[in-house]
């Protein structure tokens, strides 16, 4: 599915009414030689990074701002519940649940994304830390009183460790299993109360036209879903193509998905992490996909039906591209 761009010429500022939320640097009224850009970005490990890879190289710069995932730990090691989905829930219908002590301050001290294996108020819910720079997790039991840590072995996997560790960060949860991609294996992680992974073979889905892609694993509706936004070689700034499979893991397949019927995905390939939502719940257009991109202020929408892209401006005055924020619905 190819993608044509076209300037929403009608909509110059996003409707505040409209979920997902972008938030931009608190001083990006500085001047732009002074804010963080790619001039200033450290170099990527080139020669950890093979040609079967299907994502991306991502600055060391990048990285280190993936502190939590939108299912993060609060400072003060409690996970904010929502009683009810609905709009109208107040403030006495939510509850907090408190988290181990970071006894080794593990959250302080590295720079982690944070996943939850079931709904938090679920008794089998595992609590999972990944560690982006290193081949650690740590992990706990909703209701434990410790935490856990765990060092996998990189090699198992795949003979360079920076391959390993990037891989590891798309770790998706579905059904109580957590699930990542390293292009022709899956990787499952799952805890017989210890963290267990198992590697089932399967075919590429990666479109073997391109060199380069983002690329985003979500759930939706109890699937997991692989998203390859592709760049042509000579500038990766560009997205010429969108692709969206379904996993099939009966048939150890990825399927091509036409259409998202009446869900919306949001995604932030910057960070390779997106979400799946009802799109009429929270006022998007359904069967289309929202997205960023790398040194760019403005907000995507590809709609799957038509295969085009248009471009969002959220203000003439903003000069620094933007992070999702997903409310908790």
């Amino acid at each position: 599915m190819q993608i044509g761009i076209k300037e929403n010429e009608q909509s110059t500022l996003l409707d505040p009414k409209l979920a997902p939320m972008l938030w931009f640097h608190y001083n990006y009224y500085m001047p732009l030689e002074e804010s963080d850009d790619e001039d200033n970005e450290k170099s990527g490990d080139d020669d950890d990074v093979s040609d079967e890879d299907e994502f991306s190289e991502t600055s060391d710069e990048d990285e280190s701002t993936e502190e939590t995932d939108d299912d993060g730990i609060s400072e003060d090691n409690k996970i904010d519940v929502s009683g009810d989905d609905d709009d109208n829930t107040t403030d006495e219908a939510k509850e907090r649940i408190s988290l181990p002590f970071d006894q080794d301050r593990f959250l302080r001290k590295n720079y982690t994304r944070c996943l939850l294996s079931h709904s938090p108020t679920d008794p089998n819910c595992i609590v999972l830390v990944l560690s982006l720079h290193d081949t650690i997790i740590w992990y706990c039991h909703i209701g434990g009183t410790q935490w856990s840590m765990h060092k996998y072995h990189a090699r198992r996997f795949h003979h360079h460790r920076f391959t390993v560790i990037k891989s590891m960060s798309l770790l998706t949860a579905v059904g109580g299993k957590f699930y990542t991609t390293f292009g022709d294996r899956i990787v499952t992680l799952e805890f017989f109360p210890y963290p267990t992974f198992d590697i089932i073979p399967i075919k590429s889905a990666h479109n073997i036209v391109y060199h380069f892609a983002e690329i985003c694993l979500l759930e939706s509706s109890g699937d997991l879903f692989i998203l390859f936004f592709y760049h042509p070689m000579t500038c990766s700034q560009k997205t010429v193509e969108i692709d969206v499979h379904k996993l099939d893991i009966t048939r150890r397949a990825w399927v091509k998905m036409d259409t998202l019927e009446d869900r919306a995905f949001v995604v932030n390939t910057i960070k390779n992490s997106g979400v799946s939502v009802n799109a009429k719940e929270v006022y998007l257009d359904g069967n289309c996909i929202y997205f960023l991109m790398r040194g760019d202020k403005g907000l995507y929408v590809h709609n799957m039906e038509r295969g085009t892209t248009t471009a969002l401006n959220p203000g003439a005055d903003v000069n620094v591209a933007a992070q999702i924020l997903m409310p908790a619905f």
